[in-house]
């Protein structure tokens, strides 16, 4: 994955380097055909994007950038930063947001789309101030435009940046805004990305019980709606709440889920997502080597990735386990690289174990004032986080108070896009199948006029052609072989029976060289006289060489065909060779059906025409 987003993002340095005669201009139809696939992935599913579809069509657009609309350059931008997101590469999608917002001016909707992928960006940076700045920023313009689905991700995201940094109460009164606009616009209660996002606070708000619920009731959804795609995310925000409510095999089997799917997917960093996760509940377990090892695979592939918050996490959970089995000087490396990443991230209330860590290690060394230092600053942290919370050790099922009302929120929420949701695709179900169900007749209805007006004029052909073409005629041998081979192939087609009959006159040469050319040419036609006379509606007959035939028998086994072959036989024995004299007329004949290992025609004649 590395290295197809280095090579994207080397095409797009040299598009944006590059002066416009120096480019080569694609041809008028191959732009109106990307512009309307951007537009049309623009308006899918997010979570169905395809990303190897989308880093090409965005790869060709940036690099004759010249040739389309801001909007459309900016939407490409869009659907890169989803696809990027999608993989749990935050840092990419935030860079792609930033490219995008660079054309401006841009469409008011496009724009915000843009600018909460920047508040994305910033808040698994940790960076909370800039995400205040741009949800601030997103709601004053949704709210001017009147755009409502902009207006309430951006009170969702400060509510989550509000809830992480201690500020309960402004959380609170966001998730009250959230309800009061839905309350005015239903249809964005059925909005998943907005149900995680109001969960997700909670779940820092402290209130984990409410976000278990309302992670569980979207789980079902995402089964029931069969939205598969993005529920890793799902599973791993269900898994930290079954964490905080001490629920650790249900954690970690959730987890687990996450681990496989991105395994599966060749997703790495949400595989590191997991691999933390786990690692996590198994140092709640005690179970400290598997954990370390957990711990290590996360920590080498978040390393380098450019997402402090998941990092910083991981270098804690890390330096826990190595204590714990022994390595103390490897934890006291970690916890190096932890400090000096504290100092340009917002620590969150999840990671202030950091200073208890850092204290522990100072007083180790032997440097009391700065073990003290740190000790202060856990003291501090731990009553910004958690005012209510008597113990960091004590897990109850919420830290903070919340109003109950405030709980009833989001679970009202899903209640009401559960059902909403359902009902929406009963019907949405229901009018496909009526829609499929007239296709399919007007199909069937097309399919049967094409066969009877195919019959028909296959019928008046062979009238036309009986008519035509005397009873003492039999196709030339250049017709029989186009008659056999696609006898043949039709029927190993579509799997019908094809009984293939063969007789030849064996001593056809003696005859010849006996009797003159009128004698011959009597022959000639007494022989397909006979063949003819034989033959049912749809059986076929032809000359192969002098003196050598086959008849076709579609659609009958050879216990079908073998009556009317073998009268043909006996017509052929008593009539017109009692006239030749003493000449003895030698006829070698064979019946026989192709099988499935048949697949040559000429192969299966050759083989019938071996006839003793």
């Amino acid at each position: 994955m590395k290295q197809i987003w280095l090579v994207l993002i080397l095409v797009m340095a040299y598009g944006l380097s590059q002066p416009l005669s120096a480019q080569t201009q694609l041809p008028r139809e191959a732009v109106a055909a990307n512009i309307e696939r951007v537009n049309s992935y623009y308006q899918a599913d997010k979570e169905a994007l395809p990303y190897d579809e989308i880093v090409s069509l965005a790869t060709a657009i940036v690099q004759f950038r010249r040739q389309y609309p801001k909007d459309v350059i900016a939407k490409a931008y869009v659907l890169l930063a989803e696809v990027a997101g999608s993989k749990g590469d935050a840092a990419r999608a935030f860079q792609f947001a930033v490219d995008g917002l660079t054309y401006k001016p841009l469409p008011a909707e496009l724009q915000l789309n843009l600018e909460i992928k920047l508040a994305e960006g910033y808040f698994v940076k940790s960076k909370y101030h800039n995400v205040f700045h741009f949800v601030d920023q997103v709601w004053e313009r949704a709210e001017k435009e009147g755009l409502v689905k902009y207006q309430l991700l951006a009170l969702g995201y400060r509510a989550m940046a509000n809830a992480l940094i201690g500020e309960a109460q402004k959380a609170a009164d966001d998730l009250h805004l959230v309800k009061e606009l839905i309350e005015q616009h239903f249809q964005y209660a059925e909005h998943l990305q907005l149900l995680e996002v109001i969960a997700i606070s909670y779940h820092y708000l402290g209130d984990y019980q409410t976000a278990m619920e309302i992670h569980e009731r979207i789980l079902k959804l995402r089964f029931a709606l069969n939205r598969k795609n993005g529920i890793e995310r799902t599973y791993y925000n269900l898994a930290s709440a079954y964490r905080e409510l001490d629920r650790l095999d249900d954690a970690f089997n959730a987890f687990w889920q996450v681990k496989q799917i991105a395994e599966t997917r060749v997703w790495p960093i949400k595989r590191a997502y997991a691999e933390l996760g786990i690692g996590q509940v198994l140092l709640d377990q005690q179970e400290y080597q598997e954990a370390y090892i957990a711990l290590v695979e996360a920590e080498d592939s978040f390393k380098g990735q450019n997402l402090n918050k998941p990092y910083l996490s991981t270098l804690i959970a890390l330096a826990k386990a190595s204590f714990a089995t022994g390595r103390q000087a490897f934890a006291f490396q970690l916890l190096v690289l932890a400090e000096e990443l504290s100092e340009i991230v917002e620590v969150a209330g999840d990671q202030v174990d950091l200073y208890l860590l850092l204290a522990n290690r100072y007083q180790i060394e032997g440097d009391k004032d700065k073990a003290l230092v740190m000790l202060n600053r856990y003291v501090e942290l731990q009553h910004q986080f958690f005012k209510d919370a008597k113990s960091r050790v004590i897990r109850a099922p919420s830290r903070i108070t919340v109003e109950q009302s405030n709980k009833e929120l989001a679970l009202d929420l899903a209640e009401a896009y559960d059902a909403h949701t359902e009902f929406s695709a009963q019907v949405k179900q229901q009018q496909h199948y009526i829609i499929g169900l007239t296709l399919l007749s007007i199909l069937l209805v097309v399919v049967a006029i094409v066969q009877w007006l195919a019959y028909r004029s296959r019928k008046h052909h062979d009238v036309y052609g009986q008519f035509e073409r005397p009873t003492y005629v039999v196709p030339t041998p250049t017709q029989t072989k186009y008659i056999y081979h696609r006898a043949f192939k039709k029927a190993r087609k579509y799997e019908y029976p094809l009984t293939i009959g063969y007789l030849t006159i064996s001593n056809w040469p003696d005859l010849a060289f006996s009797f003159n050319k009128r004698v011959i040419s009597e022959v000639n036609k007494t022989l397909a006289t006979l063949i003819n006379e034989h033959m049912g509606e749809f059986d076929q007959s032809g000359q192969i060489n002098e003196g050598e035939y086959i008849v076709l028998f579609p659609h009958q086994s050879r216990g079908q065909a073998q009556a009317k072959f073998e009268k043909l036989i006996d017509a052929l024995k008593v009539r017109f060779f009692a006239n030749l004299g003493e000449f003895s007329v030698n006829i070698r004949f064979s019946l026989d059906t192709p099988a499935v290992q048949d697949i040559d025609p000429y192969i299966f004649l050759s083989r019938l025409s071996d006839v003793s």
